[in-house]
């Protein structure tokens, strides 16, 4: 498994990057790390974490293809792509079409990740757009939530799309047998909804999915559904505002509970607070697939610290280990020999 990291991608690379990468190496050994990006300055951290003790005996399992130049974050991607040829996302999603590496992790330019997936390993036969899938931690497990950000501007199909290859994913990544489907809406009668809305129940209902109808904000917290689907746009926002109102209830979770722990020490109380950061952390998953391209990209957080980009290493893996991409292509297929 030989997964393509952007290097330069994110609020912290390359240094949370370098970290990440040698905190999943050292968890899963038959994980590969290729770092792509400014080879000068990737070697600068390696060299760091050697002096600090925390560098593995990995051996060849971690190695560095150069790339000039980096996209930013506040850059325009098309136009990023077009005028910087030799950047660190473009590099990697080309080691992975070359048959050198398997997957791509990139806590960089969204829409620089998305389009450069787009264009360099085009999109799954019959599917139309990308879109991105997160694990949402609820009450007892993860529910799936997409899109949130690759498609501000869907159509019914796109979303009867994602309704499918969010499915697979549910099951083969998460363990969901016959993931439970279901519509974002503003509430759950049939006559609510915009045309969007209204036109994609008619397509989901039809589907070959386990699809339950529509469902309210706070039901995926209560995880009434495996799957949720909405348009990027929606779905953007939902993930921003659960993702600010957990860190929020972290900070003050741990302050309350933390003050007692001072006074009345108690490893049972401290496991607990983990247990509970543990539950809700994006962190913990670290990234978010990118489905419907013909390969398995993880996008990350620009935020994100060593332990997120270490799991989404791990995890983009497993995906590789897992087939994936493979088993979302053959499930797109038999769904388009159906309707045929």
């Amino acid at each position: 498994m030989r997964v393509a990291v952007d290097a330069m991608g994110g609020d912290h690379a390359p240094l949370e990057v370098v970290r990440g990468a040698i905190r999943a190496l050292t968890e899963e050994a038959e994980l590969n790390v290729v770092l792509v990006g400014r080879e000068a300055e990737i070697r600068v951290e390696i060299e760091a974490a050697k002096a600090e003790a925390e560098f593995p005996a990995v051996g060849e399992r971690l190695s560095i293809v150069h790339a000039e130049q980096v996209v930013g974050c506040d850059e325009n991607p098309l136009e990023a792509l077009r005028k910087k040829k030799d950047n660190s996302i473009v590099k990697s999603f080309g080691l992975v079409a070359e048959g050198h590496a398997d997957a791509v992790v990139s806590a960089g330019n969204t829409g620089a990740v998305v389009g450069a997936a787009t264009l360099i390993w085009r999109m799954i036969p019959g599917i139309r757009r990308a879109g991105i899938a997160v694990a949402v931690g609820t009450k007892d497990q993860h529910t799936v939530l997409v899109d949130v950000g690759a498609n501000v501007h869907c159509k019914p199909i796109h979303l009867l799309h994602y309704g499918i290859m969010a499915s697979i994913f549910a099951e083969l990544a998460l363990g969901h047998k016959n993931p439970k489907v279901a519509l974002l809406n503003i509430g759950a009668e049939e006559a609510k909804g915009n045309p969007l809305v209204k036109e994609t129940m008619q397509l989901l209902t039809k589907a070959p999915l386990n699809f339950i109808g529509s469902v309210e904000g706070n039901d995926i917290f209560d995880h009434r559904a495996d799957v949720v689907v909405c348009e990027g746009f929606v779905g953007n926002v939902m993930l921003k505002v659960s993702e600010g109102l957990s860190a929020t209830l972290h900070a003050r979770f741990e302050d309350i509970v933390g003050k007692i722990v001072k006074t009345h020490p108690s490893p049972a109380l401290a496991e607990a607070i983990a247990d509970f950061r543990r539950a809700t952390d994006y962190a913990e998953i670290g990234g978010a697939p990118l489905l419907g391209v013909n390969g398995t990209c993880l996008i990350c957080h620009g935020r994100s610290d060593r332990r997120a980009l270490g799991n989404a290493m791990k995890l983009a893996g497993r995906f590789v280990k897992a087939n994936v991409v493979q088993t979302i292509q053959e499930g797109v297929a038999a769904h388009q020999e159906g309707e045929s």
